[in-house]
């Protein structure tokens, strides 16, 4: 938790507060960067532009709300801005197939990992699609309106990739051996 002290340097500006709220907050945003992107370059990017918006609209933050619940909004934003700029998101709609799984990328004690583990690996290996709308209603509790208004989409094109990623998920999940 963050002082009201440091959130106050923060919102004035102050290189010390904005400091505090990048070490404390930086770790966790990129992780979620990386869930989103597939790349580590694209997920430090976003990251490094997210705090450059978080830094800009410092003043419009209401000290009465969570900062964590603030920053994470922008930054998830900002991945999905970064998506539909590199039209991943939109081409992968666009097509029509069938995803292709391998197994070769997990070793044979892959049943040992733990659920959360499994799931992570998964969303980065399924189409970008399926993953975005399944983290975005799972993971970020975003309702299938708001995923279609992040992303340009119709409400039923969330809801169907969402019912497409459930499936996928599951059945890579079994082949893993691996009890949600």
């Amino acid at each position: 938790m963050i002082d009201s002290r440091t959130i106050e340097d923060f919102v004035a500006g102050k290189e010390s507060g904005f400091s505090v709220v990048y070490n404390k907050y930086s770790p966790g945003m990129y992780a979620i960067c990386c869930r989103y992107l597939r790349s580590k370059d694209d997920a430090e990017d976003v990251l490094q532009e997210a705090f450059i918006k978080i830094y800009n609209a410092r003043e419009s933050f209401d000290k009465n709300k969570s900062i964590g619940a603030w920053i994470k909004t922008i930054t998830i934003r900002t991945a999905l801005d970064f998506i539909k700029k590199k039209k991943i998101f939109t081409d992968y709609l666009n097509q029509e197939r069938e995803p292709l799984f391998t197994t070769e990328d997990y070793t044979s004690n892959e049943s040992n990992h733990n659920f959360k583990d499994s799931l992570l690996n998964i969303l980065k290996e399924i189409p970008e699609g399926y993953s975005t709308v399944f983290q975005l209603y799972v993971l970020d509790n975003l309702t299938h309106k708001e995923i279609a208004e992040y992303l340009g989409i119709s409400e039923g094109t969330s809801k169907s990739q969402y019912s497409h990623a459930k499936k996928v998920i599951k059945r890579k999940l079994e082949t893993l051996k691996v009890a949600g």
